[in-house]
């Protein structure tokens, strides 16, 4: 029975058996470029074997135990993180040959972070989530460090020490949650009674999550953990990351309450913690002079965005489509924003906000890319930023929370004034770009200009995506 559960985890084992043959592949042949090629590969066969699986198996299955779940919620997240690490590699290919010297390592590893991301979305075992979660954390520590910046060692081991903090607030809560449930199993709780230990058990597991997703006041290693990181890792944190552990929390609230159970102390707590985390990010964006610590208080809001969503989702399942939308939309205006940073970086060698000054005038393709990008997160027309806020606060006015959508919207506001800022530098400024040696970044207009599409594709035909997720959600 459990060899005939393999069939339900090819595409993870796919990746775990690729991490491993890029180690020993570089041991003995020292090609770098052919490591990037056969990851690639890799990760678009494991992507073949998801789309296999949507349309000829059956869903719906427990497996190995009962701790994993093989269902369409699995193939859409699995699907969508294998594709996004995808074009990660591909388009940041050039960085990782210049900059990374142990090219396999790094590979490895961020293959190892994404097999644990994986396994997060599948997991319907609180053990196995947790060890999903350690997996898919404890290679991202080693992975910052890879920047070899002033700031990445000392980002690393904040983002240790922090982790191992929040990974035992976790452990915390599931004792909590095992002592007043008598169980571990997912589908087995349904809670519909409170109690004292149940809420420090449930509050504590939040936290745990809330951690790794960048939700303030959780937040305070993301500002110095984007600065120092390498930019492949500063995007891989900003969507593989968001997307499993937002998938993670969609799946529980979706199952462990019960219909009787009085949801509304908890619908109180996260809309708290959804303005606070809004608030934090907007405001902490406004007096940043970097851009990556910019775009890392841009996550933080944008996570307490996605809070209103998970809010909206308690009180009725269906505000769940609405939710994984934004958190799609929010990861391809992420994609697009990164990719074309990077091809500034390679012009200017700055990571200034001031360094985008001029840049439309000698770069006019890369700016608006970037722009359009960078409208998404404000949620302008046309983009897939705007329409995913529009279904999530109207998500939450439906739900009767008008209050946190109006929250929503002036936080929205906020955001304009130092979204339009970066727009400002570029377009308006007259100011000469200083050019560096290395401008070479074809990978990354390329690949922008693909995600860009996305972008605005989600925002003229929403319908597209969202007719996939319901499916996804009405057997879930």
């Amino acid at each position: 029975m459990l060899f005939s559960d393999l069939n339900f985890i090819i595409s993870p084992l796919i990746l775990i058996f690729l991490a491993l043959t890029i180690l020993i592949i570089d041991f003995y042949l020292k090609n770098k470029i052919l490591l990037i090629y056969l990851s690639s590969l890799g990760l678009a066969v494991s992507s073949a074997v998801l789309v296999y699986q949507w349309i000829f198996m059956e869903t719906g299955q427990y497996v190995f135990f009962e701790t994993l779940i093989f269902d369409k919620f699995y193939i859409l997240f699995a699907l969508t993180l294998n594709l996004v690490s995808l074009v990660i590699i591909l388009a940041f290919s050039d960085y990782i040959l210049r900059k990374i010297n142990f090219i396999s390592e790094f590979l490895s590893l961020l293959l190892l972070s994404l097999i644990g991301s994986t396994f997060v979305i599948m997991a319907v075992d609180f053990v196995t989530i947790y060890l999903s979660l350690e997996l898919a954390s404890l290679p991202i520590i080693a992975l910052i460090a890879f920047g070899r910046g002033k700031f990445s060692l000392e980002a690393s081991f904040k983002y240790l020490i922090l982790a191992s903090f929040s990974t035992g607030i976790f452990l915390f809560g599931l004792v909590y949650l095992y002592g007043s449930t008598g169980s571990l199993e997912l589908m087995n709780i349904q809670i519909s009674t409170i109690s004292p230990s149940l809420i420090i058990g449930l509050v504590f597991l939040f936290i745990g999550v809330a951690f790794k997703l960048s939700i303030a006041p959780w937040h305070m290693w993301t500002p110095d953990t984007y600065q120092g990181s390498p930019m492949p890792i500063v995007t891989y944190l900003s969507t593989v990351s968001k997307i499993a552990g937002f998938a993670l929390i969609i799946r529980i609230f979706m199952h462990i309450f019960s219909y009787e159970f009085d949801k509304n102390n908890i619908i109180i707590f996260l809309s708290v913690i959804s303005v606070i985390s809004m608030t934090i990010g907007n405001f902490g964006a406004l007096i940043q002079k970097d851009l990556k610590r910019l775009l890392a208080y841009s996550t933080i809001a944008h996570a307490g965005y996605m809070l209103i969503g998970v809010v909206a989702l308690i009180s009725t399942s269906s505000a769940a489509s609405t939710t994984i939308f934004y958190i799609l939309g929010y990861a391809m205006s992420n994609l697009t924003i990164f990719f074309t940073f990077q091809y500034m970086i390679n012009i200017s060698s700055s990571t200034s906000i001031d360094s985008l000054k001029g840049m439309f005038h000698q770069y006019p393709l890369v700016s608006i890319i970037f722009s359009l990008g960078i409208l998404s997160l404000l949620g302008i027309p046309a983009t897939a930023g705007f329409m995913g806020k529009v279904l999530l606060f109207g998500s939450a006015i439906n739900n009767g929370l008008l209050w946190l959508a109006i929250i929503g919207v002036i936080n929205s506001f906020v955001s304009a004034y130092y979204y339009l800022g970066l727009l400002r530098n570029m377009f308006i400024s007259t100011d000469e770009v200083k050019k560096s040696d290395n401008n070479n970044g074809i990978n990354y207009l390329f690949f922008s200009l693909i995600t860009s599409a996305g972008v605005l594709t989600l925002g003229i035909f929403p319908g597209i995506l969202l007719s996939v997720i319901d499916e996804v959600i009405s057997k879930l």
